[in-house]
């Protein structure tokens, strides 16, 4: 695996740690799909009941997309990146393992979109949340569908036309953010979330997210009766003590 992704087991809690701290962790084509394989590596694994997903270095989670690797893209490999990202936020949503995002410094763009796949973030006092595609000429595009999932159109048009960057408090006041800390109780606030979770019923624990990801795309009442056949089935399969 390239070390543009570090991966450490900490008993049931896998932590996969963007790696190219000099270059504020942006995400090139090398991190995007080092970091694809990890997630899904993670998923497979039965070993893993929760992974913490955070940066290295002093300065940014990631500040995002790395328009400067490569040179001049393509339309078509523009596409073809886009795409590539979009797939590594859909695995993060997918993935059967809940996954908690450990934040601090720049959490930009596509950055920012990768925290907001995660599904629980704790983010430290001085984290800087924004999307700046406008700015620099782009469509604010493939990071748009994950934003407007968790915050709503409105607040999600506001950051993603207007460019202003949040502070981590407003960022928890919008839905964001589920915590934050101080810097220097960043991990180890994740890594007591990660434990409480592995700490559960794994099959239950997949099972309740497997349904709030459901219920997000459903009406109110298919939302209710999709919850009502999920419980059913874990509930037999518990009686009979097979895992589903």
């Amino acid at each position: 695996m390239s070390d543009t992704v570090l991966v450490e087991d900490q008993g049931a809690v896998r932590v996969l740690t963007l790696n190219r701290p000099t270059k504020l962790n942006a995400m090139n084509v090398e991190l995007v799909d080092t970091l694809l394989g990890a997630v899904r590596a993670a998923d497979q694994d039965d070993a893993v009941a929760v992974v913490i997903l955070t940066g290295a270095g002093e300065r940014a989670f990631s500040a995002g997309a790395d328009i400067r690797a490569g040179g001049d893209p393509t339309p078509r490999q523009v596409i073809s990146r886009a795409r590539r990202m979009t797939e590594l936020f859909g695995a993060l949503s997918e993935c059967a393992k809940p996954i908690v995002g450990a934040v601090h410094g720049y959490a930009l763009g596509g950055g920012c979109s990768l925290a907001m796949s995660c599904d629980l973030v704790v983010a430290s006092e001085d984290a800087v949340f924004g999307y700046p595609e406008l700015k620099a000429g782009l469509a604010a595009t493939a990071v748009a569908p994950v934003l407007v999932q968790q915050i709503g159109r409105k607040a999600a048009f506001e950051l993603l036309t207007l460019c202003e960057n949040i502070n981590a408090e407003r960022a928890m006041a919008l839905g964001m953010v589920n915590r934050v800390v101080p810097r220097d109780g960043l991990m180890s606030e994740a890594r007591r979330i990660a434990d409480q979770l592995a700490g559960f019923p794994h099959d239950a624990v997949w099972m309740t997210k497997r349904t709030i990801e459901r219920a997000a795309s459903m009406s109110a009442a298919e939302a209710l009766e999709m919850a009502a056949d999920a419980s059913l089935v874990m509930r037999l399969h518990a009686q009979r003590g097979v895992q589903p």
